[in-house]
């Protein structure tokens, strides 16, 4: 088997970056603009509180994955990784979720808007703070040496399937996180990262089950 070929799920986790640099990205971008008009726009209020609510919880999956899963299995094979900075860097965003989640509660409240849209933007940006290096650090260091490792087909596909198992387990509403991860990736990374999942999820459950539930958050992604 070509190295093209090989399963690496080192280029997943990648990959997955790319979804959560976007969805923090739309997400502040989207704040400013409501914040300068001192209010959430009503035709898209439920599809962007619905947005920020797939970021949160499809970024607290994604740690606790690698807190959990990642981080222990790769130890050993890649050593020198500053696995405790990254560690120390998830409380980080846990404490910047966890005001966001707030904000969030407020605001589908209906208490002050433009107070919790601050709080919002609060929590968001502690997380933004820090995201670009930290991510720099994991797809240099880890991610992007995975390759390398002589690491058994058969394994990285067990080790795939058991850490998307882990992050659908711990993530949710399932209807909003599947497009959310696939609608924030280019074309390109969508069909890859396609290939990773059921075609159940890819060719019934999203484009025609699901379609409803994640249509208010739509004019969010990408098409």
């Amino acid at each position: 088997m070509s190295n093209e070929n090989r399963p690496n799920i080192g280029e997943d986790y990648i990959r997955f970056h790319k979804v959560m640099t976007r969805g923090l990205a739309v997400s502040l971008q989207n704040i400013d603009e409501f914040s300068n008009i001192g209010a959430l726009e009503t035709q898209n209020r439920e599809g962007f509180l619905k947005y920020v609510q797939s970021f949160s919880s499809v970024l607290d999956g994604h740690h606790l994955v690698e807190d959990e899963k990642i981080f222990p299995y790769f130890m050993d094979k890649l050593p020198k990784v500053p696995y405790e900075r990254l560690i120390s860097e998830h409380n980080i965003f846990k404490s910047g979720l966890q005001e966001m989640n707030t904000g969030l509660d407020n605001l589908r409240a209906g208490n002050d808007e433009l107070k919790s849209l601050k709080l919002l933007k609060s929590g968001l940006g502690k997380i933004d703070q820090i995201w670009h290096s930290h991510i720099q650090i994991e797809d240099t260091q880890l991610y992007g040496r995975v390759g390398s490792l002589k690491i058994d087909p058969e394994e990285m596909i067990r080790i795939q399937k058991e850490y998307l198992k882990f992050f659908q387990e711990h993530t949710g509403p399932e209807y909003l996180v599947g497009p959310f991860v696939l609608y924030n990736l280019s074309p390109e990374d969508r069909a890859i990262a396609a290939q990773g999942l059921p075609e159940v999820v890819t060719k019934q459950l999203v484009p025609i089950e699901w379609k409803d539930k994640w249509a208010p958050i739509q004019p969010f992604l990408l098409e």
